[in-house]
């Protein structure tokens, strides 16, 4: 039982399982030989978990790409299996979806049998130690591999993870170092469809006012909650007036307010990517700003918490094809 070491570069690793990801999202699975059932041909041979094929994806073995479905519940890509059997004289990969640490140990037990051996790949996204040291290009590309993913797959988020998640946000900088973020953690369910539910209200009532139509708006409001309902967590980033400097004068106290938009921002920044490097995907959505009152009210928070933004985490659903961006000529002046 070993893991395979990679030498490739952080970003190329993280680009090899998102192609591989998009493979996975775009096929049917198919299962022919479900869990418990035997090998056709070698009936002492028990499948430990569900095994098929995605259909229309080729193989080294000139047949389909075989596949595990483990007990996870989801799609989601987690590893793979690399297997050498010498009675069929051929070596292939196979991958291993939806399968929990256990799930795997299970078919790396089952086909380390008879004529055949293999090792497990581990889906690595998380930055390895010093990564940030290396090449300057590895690190930008990795930047620009995160993606806005608006699906997500049923996996469940490790409340632990979360806060690991939560900590790495906490450490962006901010003005006088007041560090003005503050985090509603809607980690359960049934705090999720609390902030569908009041997010939806203001939504509709606000397309409503627009003269939009009225089937329009029952679709828009409708995605947005499914959009919401499906993240294993949402975090609501709220900037604490308490954490700012108090001016007489306007202008100051307008500018010390946008420090901390400013501030929470960043910490929004800082969710993402300790969300991409942990292979979780994310998405910040602007709603609250749009309902503050809304969303103080539904989760009772002090006044001075004011709503900023909503960041979306989980597994990913999909894996959305790269965005153009504008050319930084365009957006960036050297002086």
């Amino acid at each position: 039982m070993s893991f395979l070491p990679l030498s490739l570069s952080v970003p190329s690793q993280l680009e090899f399982w998102e192609y591989l990801e998009r493979l996975v999202v775009s096929c049917r699975l198919v299962i022919d030989r479900p869990r418990g059932s035997a090998h056709p041909r070698f009936p002492q041979f028990i499948y430990p978990l569900d095994y098929g094929y995605l259909e229309g994806i080729g193989s080294t073995d000139g047949s389909e790409l075989d596949a595990w479905l483990g007990s996870a519940g989801a799609r989601s890509l987690d590893a793979l299996l690399l297997t050498v059997d010498l009675f069929k004289q051929d070596a292939e990969i196979k991958l291993l979806l939806g399968c929990t640490p256990a799930d795997q140990q299970a078919v790396l037990h089952a086909a380390n049998q008879g004529p055949m051996r293999a090792v497990l790949v581990p889906r690595t996204a998380q930055i390895a130690p010093g990564a940030a040291h290396g090449p300057p290009q590895d690190f930008s590309r990795w930047l620009c591999s995160r993606r806005s993913v608006r699906r997500f797959s049923d996996r469940p988020l490790d409340p632990g993870l979360l806060r690991h998640l939560l900590e790495g946000a906490a450490c962006s900088p901010s003005a006088h170092h007041r560090q003005p973020w503050r985090f509603v953690v809607c980690s359960s369910p049934e705090a999720r469809t609390r902030l569908a539910q009041v997010l939806g209200v203001e939504f509709e009532r606000d397309l409503l006012a627009d003269g939009m139509a009225a089937e329009v708006i029952r679709q828009r409001v409708e995605r947005s909650r499914r959009r919401i309902q499906s993240a294993q967590a949402a975090v609501v980033l709220c900037a604490d007036r308490r954490a700012q400097d108090v001016y007489p004068d306007e202008p100051r106290r307008l500018a010390e307010s946008m420090m901390a938009v400013q501030g929470v921002a960043m910490a929004g920044e800082n969710l993402l990517l300790a969300a991409h490097a942990a292979g979780l995907a994310g998405v910040w959505l602007c709603a609250p700003l749009f309902a503050p009152r809304a969303v103080q009210a539904a989760f009772n928070l002090p006044e001075e918490w004011q709503p900023q933004g909503l960041v979306l985490l989980g597994y990913p659903g999909e894996t959305p094809a790269p965005r153009e961006r504008l050319p930084l000529d365009q957006v960036a002046c050297f002086l």
